[in-house]
Formats: C-alpha cells, structure tokens, sequence
C-alpha cells in the first residue's frame, strides 16, 4: 500500500474510532428519557456496601430506573446475588470521581455515591459513569413512593437491550473499514495481468494498463512465488479515488479476510455478550419482582461465577491454539513443496493443494541458512477455513503446542484457585479502595466503615438555619468551607512517607530546598524533547560526521556496489532518507565499505552507483547527484533547532518563576493570617487550594492560592494540618506572589495570590465552591453570613 492509499486507510481507522468513542459517550451520557417516564431506563454500575449490612466486595452490573411516576426505588442486579431495591428517602453521605473505565478516547469517568439507608442499618456504595451522578442522587433522596413496583415498570422494547460495548465498537469500525477497503479493491476494482520489472524485501514493482483510461500505472505489490523482472503477475487495480494503486490476488485477499473475520467475529461476540448478558439480568430482575424473591442461581451460573475473567481469556486462546493445531496437523495433509525463495527465518514455498489439485503458494518459518531455493521441503498444508496456508513440520508444532498447554493450563488453574477459595458466588471487581468518607461537620477515623460517620446536627441543618430570620446560606462561610474540606481530606489515605522538611531559604541557598529543585527539574527540561533529540542524534549523528568530512575536503569520485539495502527508518524514505551500504575502491587502491544516505526511490541491491568520498576519509561518502544527506541535514537540523528552542524557552521560564518565588519568600512585605487548606474534588492528590482568613475568627475568605502538590507519596493534601496560622510573604515590587511561611517553612505556591475582595475573582470562587467542590446531595452547614 503506498503513501496515499495508507493515509486513506488511516483516516477511515480514525474515523471509525471516533465514531466509537462519540457512541461511549452517548452510552455513557446523561439519559435522553428521564427516569420516572413511559419506560424504564438504565446504566452500568458498580455496587458494594461498609461490610456489615452489605457486602463489601462491589459487583459489577445494571441500574435500572422503574417506568411511571409512582416513586419506586431502582434497583441493581448483577453477579450471582438477588437484585438489590436502593430505597429512597435516605441521606447521601458523599458523591466523589473514582477515577474511569477504557482509556483513551473510550475512557468513562465515573463517580462513586455513598448512601446511607434510610433506617440508618447501613451504607452502600454505588459507582455509575459521570453523567447518571446527579439523577442517581435525586433518585436517592427523593420522598419513597406508595405504590408497589412490579414487574410491568421494568417492560422495555427488545430494541432497547441492543448494548455496543467500546471495544465491540471499535472492532466494528475496524471490521468496516476492512469491508470497505476489500470491496473497493476486489469487487469494485479490475483484475488484470502486470509485468514484474523489481523485487525487493518480498515486494514487487509492477507495471500494466490502466483498465478505465489506457494509460501505463506502476505500483509496489506483495509477492511471494519467486518472480522475477519480466514475471507476469495478476493483481487488483484499484479504482478511483486510489486509481493508480493494486494488491496481489494471493495474499492480500487471505490477510483481509483473516482480519474482517477476527474484527467481525470480536464485535459481534462483544455484542451479542453484552446484549444477552443485560437482557437475562432484566430477565432475573423481573422473575424476582414477581415470584416475591430469587430462586438459588442455577448449576451454569455458578459455574460460570467460578472462572475469572484472565482464567476465560486463557482459555479461549488455548482453545484457539488447539483449534490451529487440529486445523493444520490433524486435519491437514502432509504434502511435499518447492521451494522458491527465502528470507530471514522464511521459506517461501508453492505445493499442489491435495484437495482440488491447484496450485498454492505460501510462507513457512525454517532455517534460512539450511534450506536453498529449489529444494523440497516437507510442510502441512492446512485444511477448511484455512486451506491455502502451509505450517512446517519442525519448530511450529511444539511452539504451538508448548502455548496451547500453557494458555490451558492457566485457566484450568484459576477455575482450581477460585473454586478452592470459595468465592464461587461472588464476582470481583477491582477497585480503588480509600478510606471512609466522613459525615459532614466530622471526620471518620481512618479505616472505619462509612456507616459509623456522626448525623448531622438540628443546629448544622442548612434548611433549618436559612428559614432563621435575618440569615441567609453563604457557600463562602468559613463553617460551610470547613466542613466541605473535612468530607474532601478524608477521601485521601495518610501518606506512606513524611517528605524531607524544606529548609529555610532566608538563610541558605535556594537549591538546598527539595522542592524548588524538583519544580526547576520538572518545569526547566523538557524531558521528551531531550529524548527526541537523543533519538535524532543516533538516527542522524553519522549523516553529520559524513557531511563535517566532505566539506572543505579534497574528495574524488569512484565506482561503488551497493551491498546491502538497509530497512527504511520510520518516517522514510519520504521524509527522512535511506541508508544503503556500499563497497568502492579508492584512487590508491584500498578497498573501502561504507554507508550513504540516499533519496527515494534508492539503488537496489547489486547497483553500481558512483560515490563521492573524501581523500583522507574516504568512509564519508554520498552518492553523486543525490539528496539523501542533504534531506537528512535539514529534517535532522531542524528538529534539534526545535527541541533546543524549546529547552531554552523552558530554562528562561523556570529561572523566571525561580525567581520570583525566592524574592517572595524572602522579601519584606508580610501579613498574618489564616488558612484552610481545599482539597481539589476530583482528585485530592493534586494542588490543593490555600483560602485565607482573617486571624481571630474571621468568617469570609479574603484570598486563596494553589499550593504545591508534593510528593507523589506524601501529597500536600494529606500531610498539611487542615487548618492553621500562616505568614504571608511577598515582595514589594511583586505584590501577586505570595509565599505562606507554616510552621516556619514555605509552602511553594503553583499560582498567584487571588484577591477575594474582586467581585469577579469572588464570584468565580463561588461557582467553583458550588458547581465543582460540593457533592449533590450531600448535606453541608451553609452558614449565617449574608451573600453579598
């Protein structure tokens, strides 16, 4: 495939995933039908209790919203346990990020909701993707309805259980893609007979009539039956719009094939997988609302609680193991082949098919140094679905058998593992464990279950202070903020180690701190641009000793054979040149083999090509009237030019903002006040936000930063005192940089100081307070103060 017909395949392979990940995100997303209407809704989710009233262990499995306006709680059903009734009218202790699900464009992120039931007999956890957070929590604490949910509130056209899990979306679009590309080169295009004219790595240049236009196309097709320049070869002419571009008739039908079968097959399983699996859990969702209860789950599906997920995967690919070996060696039949060319660890080889007596060609691994064109060597040659590929009879069999064992043995051992352990009836789910959130107004002890946080207080009760006279909830209070920091500081674990104490940098130099040499290292290189320029220097490096010994030089021309074509580096060899090694006696006699770049298209192995070298280093050498060095001059100079650019815009920012911050710390501007520290809500481990008050008691915030995140294992958010007295330190030429001195060392700032007294800056704050920090539907004190 060249250039244009790559890029062609690429852009449908983006498209395609794209198209994927824009479905995750409509699976994922907010429903289209609000719960509570005509039919009943749902979502993935993940569920789990504090280990006492319900099983800590959490499940995965489906969420579904009853239909009609009757109040009736949803429900969870997965794994083997009955369905669980999520009762309504509770109190919701915490709505947090768990991190996400997929990677990349397929990556769902979701929240985890901590719900205390309403008899206060225990606490369950519920994790559902971002955009269900908020109906889940309303759902939760809405008032309990009066009517009984049957079986008819959970009735859903068959349409709606069709489920397209990322991956399955993904190796559909690829299955498409690979469709298309097939009928657009094998139905919609022309099979005609070119003539060979080069060979080189298994490809050959080919050369025929254009059947639409008459004209004289050349392209570079797959070939492995030993052709030869002159060869007739029948290929597949592309049509428009890569007119101009064929494939093989030979392998190139086998690989897409083999390809939209695997992608196809992978989808289609992955559907009908997800889809079956959601429709028998509505199926057992129903059975339980109308029977009353849940019958003990069936012999199956205990077995099939049994096998872990990595247990199942070995398994099938042993079973597909088995499947090739029984294909190949025991249904197939030994037949003698030709051999008509090798390559490294290859043999190519052409045998008569023992079924319909036509001819078939094909790769075998052998020994390339053993085996010579012409021989004939012993293969199998594979029946039905893969008649027309070959296997030896040597190293291929107790490779794939050794793996096929192997794969099987795996799964027969985590079926063994789990059904010793006795967690038949559980399905695990990985997860992210942290500690207990605290009620508000509370901080839980460290490993205690959610259900032992403290109820609010009457006197804590937002409704109860805003229906007071003369008092109006402020988000902004420093009660409301305090308790908001409690419930976000015991998300976090403790930290697994105390960091080292930041010196004093009014007495000593600023590289004796740790901290400020990590922001200098972490923020002055750039670390992947000095990797890419490592790279560039092995890759280009001797194109400049070469191009340093030509120039200025006496140099003289010579005769050379070119001996070894090198494999093209990535990139090449449209962008970055080739490199072929060539032997050239010099003037005086000495025999010389060196390496030249060259341009596209390159000399073939066995070409004469005249070279350029040096008199006194006759190794650097080009090749006369090429390019090749000079292409790679400039892509290599260009790219070290960017990466140095960007080093030293990086170096100046660093030693800017080094600057600064030790001129703050050290300067002469101060002020007491203090401080409570905010975690960030969607992860605690990063900057969190300083807010200052006034010493004394003072209730509203007049400034806030970002702080310094930390250490990795000792974040600032966990090993800061929540609240404490601070120093503000400043320069006077520089009043937006602030340093805090507690406890009588510097907490570095990630930001400039913000003025609360700006209503811009104050009403920012707020929203972020509201819409960002605050969990729906948690309870938090508002306090008295009036919003201004």
């Amino acid at each position: 495939m060249s250039g244009v017909g790559f890029l062609v395949f690429l852009g449908c392979a983006v498209l395609s995933g794209l198209a994927s990940a824009a479905w995750a995100d409509r699976r994922d997303g907010p429903p289209r039908r609000a719960p509570g209407g005509a039919e009943a809704v749902r979502t993935r989710a993940r569920f789990g209790g504090d280990g006492l009233s319900y099983p800590a262990r959490p499940v995965r499995g489906d969420l579904w919203f009853p239909a009609g306006g009757d109040g009736g709680p949803p429900y969870f059903v997965g794994g083997a346990r009955p369905p669980v009734a999520l009762a309504r009218g509770g109190r919701v202790l915490d709505a947090a990020p768990s991190g996400g699900a997929g990677g990349g464009l397929l990556r769902t992120d979701w929240t985890t909701v901590v719900h205390e039931v309403p008899d206060g007999s225990g606490t369950v956890r519920i994790d559902v993707p971002d955009g269900w957070a908020r109906i889940l929590v309303a759902e939760l604490t809405a008032a309990p309805g009066a009517g009984q949910v049957g079986p008819e509130a959970f009735r859903v056209p068959w349409r709606r259980l069709l489920r397209l899990p990322g991956a399955a979306a993904v190796a559909l679009g690829l299955a498409v893609v690979l469709g298309v590309l097939g009928l657009h080169t094998f139905v919609l295009g022309e099979e005609v007979t070119a003539e060979v004219t080069g060979r080189r790595d298994g490809v050959c240049s080919v050369r025929w009539e254009d059947p639409w236009t008459g004209g004289t196309r050349t392209a570079g097709v797959d070939c492995y039956g030993g052709e030869r320049a002159g060869d007739p070869l029948r290929i597949a002419a592309r049509p428009w719009p890569l007119r101009g571009e064929a494939a093989d008739m030979e392998n190139s039908p086998f690989m897409l094939t083999l390809g939209l079968t695997v992608t196809g097959a992978v989808g289609l399983a992955g559907t009908a997988s997800a889809s079956l699996g959601g429709a028998a859990r509505l199926h057992r969702l129903r059975r339980h609302l109308r029977d009353g209860g849940s019958p003990e789950p069936s012999a199956l599906r205990r077995a099939a609680a049994v096998v872990p997920w990595w247990s199942a995967a070995a398994g099938a690919l042993g079973l597909a193991g088995a499947g090739l070996l029984v294909c190949a060696y025991g249904a197939g039949a030994t037949v003698r082949a030709t051999v008509t060319d090798t390559e490294e660890f290859v043999c190519h080889v052409a045998w008569t098919d023992p079924w319909d007596g036509t001819r078939r060609t094909a790769g075998v691994d052998c020994d390339d140094e053993a085996v010579e064109k012409g021989q004939s060597l012993e293969v199998s040659a594979a029946a039905w679905p893969l008649r027309g590929a070959a296997f030896d009879r040597e190293a291929t069999p107790w490779l794939l058998g050794g793996a096929t064992a192997v794969c099987l043995g795996l799964a027969a051992a985590g079926v063994a593992g789990r059904a010793l352990s006795g967690r038949g009836l559980t399905t695990r789910v990985r997860t992210r464990r942290r500690p207990a959130p605290a009620s508000p107004g509370s901080v839980a002890p460290p490993g205690a279950p959610v259900s032992s946080a403290a109820p609010v207080s009457p006197e804590r009760d937002p409704e109860a202070a805003a229906s007071r006279p003369g008092e109006v909830p402020d988000p902004l209070d420093r009660e409301h903020l305090t308790a908001l920091a409690r419930l976000l500081r015991s998300r976090l674990d403790t930290p697994a180690r105390t960091p080292p104490r930041e010196p004093d940098v009014r007495a000593v130099a600023w590289w004796r701190s740790p901290r400020l040499r990590g922001m200098v290292l972490t923020t002055g290189v750039p670390w992947f641009g000095l990797l890419v320029l490592v790279a560039t220097a092995a890759l280009s490096g001797w194109w400049w000793i070469s191009a340093v010994r030509l120039w200025g030089a006496e140099t003289a021309t010579a005769r050379a054979t070119v001996e070894h074509r090198h494999e093209d580096a990535p990139l090449g060899p449209w962008l970055v040149p080739g490199d072929a090694e060539v032997a050239f006696r010099t003037a005086d006699g000495r025999t010389v083999t060196t390496d030249v770049a060259h341009e596209d298209p390159g000399p073939r192995e066995g070409d004469e090509v005249t070279v350029e070298y040096a008199v006194d280093s006759p190794s650097a050498a080009r090749i006369a009237g090429d390019e090749g060095l000079g292409q790679g001059l400039v892509v290599s100079g260009t790219v070290a030019a960017l990466v140095l650019t960007r080093g030293a815009w990086c170096a100046a920012r660093a030693a800017r903002n080094l600057r600064r911050l030790v001129r703050a710390a050290r300067g002469s501007g101060a002020r007491s006040a203090d401080y409570l520290l905010l975690p960030d809500a969607g992860d605690p481990r990063t900057a969190p936000q300083l807010v200052f008050f006034e010493p004394g008691g003072g209730r509203r915030p007049f400034a806030l930063l970002e702080a310094d995140r930390g250490p990795r294992r000792a974040p600032t958010a966990a090993r800061l005192p929540l609240e404490g007295a601070a120093e503000l330190r400043w320069a006077s030429d520089e009043p937006d940089t602030v340093v805090p001195w507690i406890g009588g060392r510097p907490l570095w700032p990630d930001s400039p100081l913000f003025d609360l007294s700006d209503p811009d800056e104050e009403r920012d704050f707020r929203e972020y307070v509201e819409e960002e920090l605050t969990p729906p539907g948690v309870e938090l004190p508002q306090g008295k103060e009036t919003v201004r």
